[in-house]
This record gives C-alpha cells, sequence and structure tokens, in this order.
C-alpha cells in the first residue's frame, strides 16, 4: 500500500483535539436573483431553489434530493423532505406546520442546516435508513442559532443520525433510542437545550467536547443507559423534576447522568454562571516524552483553581496537578505533564469558581502517548529533496514540512508499504535557512530540525 500526500499547513496542537461536534456546510449566497421555490413544486436531484422576500405560506413542498435555501420568512404546512439539504440563513426563518398530522421522517441522507430560526410543528424522527455514507444531520450551526418544537418529540433511532446545537434548542422531548449512537447529540459551547421529557436507551448519547453546556429538563426522564461521559455537560432540573424508577425491572436506572454536573432547582440554564465563563481553547501537544497543554478562558479569571485531570479511558479522571488562577492578570495558562502515561491519554481542565463553588470543565483532548520509533534525515544541508529513514515499525501516515514560524511549505511524497524510507521533495522555492520535519504515525507525532542549503 502507498500513502502519497502534498504537505499542507499543519497546525501542531489542534492536530489531537478528541470528538468534536460535526459542522454544517457554509450555506449558499441568497441575492435575491436565484430560482424561487413555489407551492406544491418536488425539488429533484441537482436543483437548489431559494425562498425569498415577504413572509409567505405554502401548501406543501417536497425535497427529493435536491437542496431548499430558505433567506426570508416561510412557512411550509405539509413539508416532506426523501433526501436533500436545507440551509437556513442568518435571518431566515422556517415553519414546518403540523400538515395532515404525520411526522416528519428522515430515512437518510438529509441534512438540515440552522443559521437563523427553524420552527418544527410536528414529530421529527432520524429513522433506521441511514448509513455511514447517507447519514441524518439536523445542525443548529450559530450560538445565535434557534430550533424551535416546543411541543413535539425528536427521535434519533439510528446510529448514522446526528442532532448537533450549538445555540439553542428547544422541544417537548428528546428521545435517543435502542438504535442511537454514542455522541449522536452533540452540544456545542456554551449551548442550551431545553425540553420536558428526556428519555434515553443508549450509553453516552450525549456529548459536550467543545467546553460547557447546559441541558434544562423540567418534568421527566428516563434511562437505559448513562447520559454521558463528558464532564463539560451541566444538567439543570426543573423543581417539578423525576426520574423514572418503576422501569428499574426492566433495567432502568434512575438519574443516570453519568458524570455529568447536575443542578436541582434549577429554573433554567441562563441562571448557570458556568455558561458565562468559559474556556475559548484548550490545544496539547507532544515533545520527547512530555506533553504540552494550553488553554484560554473568554476572561481574565481573578482568582479560582484549575486543576489539570488526565484518564486513560476519557471516563475515569484523576486529578495530576493543580494550578492558581487569576495570578498575574493572565488569561492563557500553560502546564507540561513530565511523567505522561505510556500509551493513550485523555486530558481535561477543570475550574473552580471559590465563591460560588461552581466547576466548569474544558473539552477533552486525547493524545498518544507512546514513544515512537525514531527517523534520521539526509542529506543535510539539502537543496530541493531530503530523505528520511525511519526504524521498522513506525508505520508513518504522514510527513509534514513546516518553517520555525509554523507555516507550511509545499512538498510531495509517497510512503510504500513495507519501506523504511522515504523521499521528499519540496515544491516551494525557499529560503536557505532551518526547517521543521513531522512525522506522524497512529501513535505519535515525532519533530526534527533540517537545513537548506
Amino acid at each position: 500500500m502507498m500513502k502519497t500526500g502534498i504537505l499542507l499547513l499543519f497546525s501542531f496542537f489542534p492536530l489531537f483535539s478528541f470528538s468534536q461536534c460535526l459542522t454544517a456546510l457554509p450555506p449558499p449566497g441568497c441575492n435575491g436573483t436565484e430560482p424561487l421555490a413555489t407551492d406544491g413544486e418536488t425539488i429533484s436531484t441537482g436543483t437548489t431553489k431559494w425562498y425569498y422576500g415577504a413572509t409567505v405560506t405554502m401548501n406543501s413542498l417536497t425535497l427529493d434530493g435536491g437542496t431548499l435555501v430558505v433567506c426570508g420568512d416561510l412557512t411550509i404546512d405539509r413539508f416532506y423532505m426523501n433526501t436533500g439539504n436545507v440551509f437556513i440563513r442568518q435571518g431566515g426563518r422556517l415553519v414546518i406546520g403540523s400538515g395532515i398530522g404525520a411526522g416528519l421522517q428522515l430515512r437518510g441522507g438529509c441534512a438540515i442546516y440552522n443559521y437563523g430560526t427553524c420552527e418544527i410543528q410536528r414529530n421529527l424522527s432520524l429513522e433506521n435508513n441511514a448509513t455511514a455514507i447517507s447519514p441524518n444531520r439536523v445542525i443548529n450551526a450559530l450560538t445565535t442559532s434557534v430550533f424551535k418544537m416546543s411541543n413535539q418529540y425528536f427521535v434519533i433511532n439510528n446510529a448514522h443520525s446526528w442532532f448537533v446545537n450549538n445555540g439553542y434548542a428547544e422541544f417537548w422531548g428528546i428521545i435517543t433510542d435502542n438504535q442511537s449512537s454514542a455522541g449522536s447529540v452533540c452540544l456545542g459551547n456554551r449551548s442550551i437545550t431545553r425540553m420536558a421529557v428526556l428519555i434515553n436507551k443508549v450509553a453516552n448519547t450525549y456529548n459536550a467536547p467543545d467546553g460547557n453546556a447546559c441541558v434544562n429538563v423540567y418534568q421527566f426522564s428516563e434511562f437505559y443507559g448513562q447520559l454521558t461521559s463528558s464532564a463539560s455537560l451541566l444538567v439543570c432540573l426543573g423543581s417539578g423534576h423525576s426520574s423514572n424508577s418503576g422501569c428499574i425491572l426492566f433495567g432502568c436506572t434512575p438519574n443516570n447522568w453519568g458524570v455529568a454536573q447536575v443542578f436541582t432547582n434549577c429554573t433554567g440554564c441562563g441562571t448557570l454562571a458556568a455558561l458565562t465563563v468559559s474556556f475559548t481553547s484548550f490545544t496539547a501537544g507532544s515533545h520527547t516524552r512530555s506533553v504540552m497543554l494550553q488553554w484560554q478562558m473568554n476572561s481574565t479569571v481573578q482568582s479560582g483553581l484549575f486543576r489539570v485531570l488526565r484518564s486513560s479511558d476519557g471516563s475515569a479522571w484523576d486529578p495530576i496537578d493543580s494550578l492558581s488562577a487569576g495570578q498575574n492578570n493572565i488569561s492563557v495558562y500553560n502546564y507540561t505533564d513530565q511523567s505522561p502515561l505510556r500509551e493513550n491519554a485523555f486530558y481535561m481542565i477543570q475550574y473552580t469558581n471559590p465563591l460560588t463553588g461552581m466547576m466548569m470543565n474544558s473539552k477533552i483532548i486525547k493524545m498518544f502517548t507512546g514513544i515512537m520509533a525514531g527517523f534520521h534525515l539526509y542529506p543535510v544541508p539539502f537543496d530541493n529533496k531530503f530523505f528520511i529513514n525511519y526504524e521498522p515499525g513506525a508505520n508513518p501516515e504522514k510527513i509534514l514540512l513546516t518553517d520555525l514560524a509554523g507555516r507550511d511549505i509545499r512538498a510531495k511524497y509517497t510512503i510504500r508499504e513495507g519501506s523504511q524510507s522515504v523521499e521528499v521533495i519540496v515544491l516551494d522555492n525557499i529560503q536557505p535557512g532551518l526547517y521543521i520535519v513531522h512525522m506522524q504515525t497512529s501513535r505519535n507525532v515525532v519533530a526534527k530540525t533540517i537545513f537548506k542549503r
């Protein structure tokens, strides 16, 4: 097997970020001259239609492989979606009416990307026909995006169906059914997801990988698997909330929120201070036998404590050190783990406010901390190409070349299975000086400097 690549910009720290939420495709433009969708139309594969202009209600519209772009205020009473994409642009609003009363079923190859406001007045289910190459995706894309199903159920019953909320989302209830998968509900930093009823039947369906996210449940919950392994998830339980215990004989476990931070008698996510002060970044990189961590807050923290947490499996966490917050008015913090685990390691930073006792957690980063076999570069200095020799078992997957400032240098290479050498041809016309060669395997990344003649 051969692996051929063109070296592109290499951002060293973010390479190891873990379990990020899916991102929405960017919406097509809308300048008021594009072809308009019409009442009763079927939008087929290869066709894109827009809605812009005054507020309008359509009787029906079917999406059969095509794309609908909503730039204005559009209501569709009877909306059917076999396959295709819906984009709701910022400032746009799409209301899917109750129609004939049947729920809206997404059976695979369906995506709703909401950058504005989306309201659905029917139950919505993400169905079994979805596959890995034809998934269902509902993404509330921005922190300002609003997704409402106030009196309706949202059901995920397919392993290739996903809901992402980066803004505000409201439901009567979310049901992650037996066929859903871990991480099928992914919640962005400072997002709010509100519902009367939460029913969870698969372990760890909820994930908050980018920072604190809040789930507000104000009536009822039922669990056949723990909700989350993400300590960044905040759960706000209303005063009238109860968790089903009558199903214990059938395998349920009441109040099984996993490692989420749970707040009872909570009036709403907006009351949680942890949503106002947050981590804006958390990165990690390896160097020889250490792991370097760096994180930043969205504002200067005046006091409190940071705990550096480490895990071998991303579930059970151990504190390895602590740092005082608010020292010298800085908002960027650094820490080096001088004795990392020998294999995989997960890292998370936890901040505790000393005045309120409120804790907030960074996203989780996975690192490959096993020591990788080294490599040798020649000739040194080089002209327009050089060779990398590596030891048996190194199994390189990618090679990257940067200058000392981290800027990318274009080059090409081919990795052949069973070989212990790679020729790297530099495509850019670079100046004489010092450059960095990075070699990545499935386990680690190591780097060495090389001099250009």
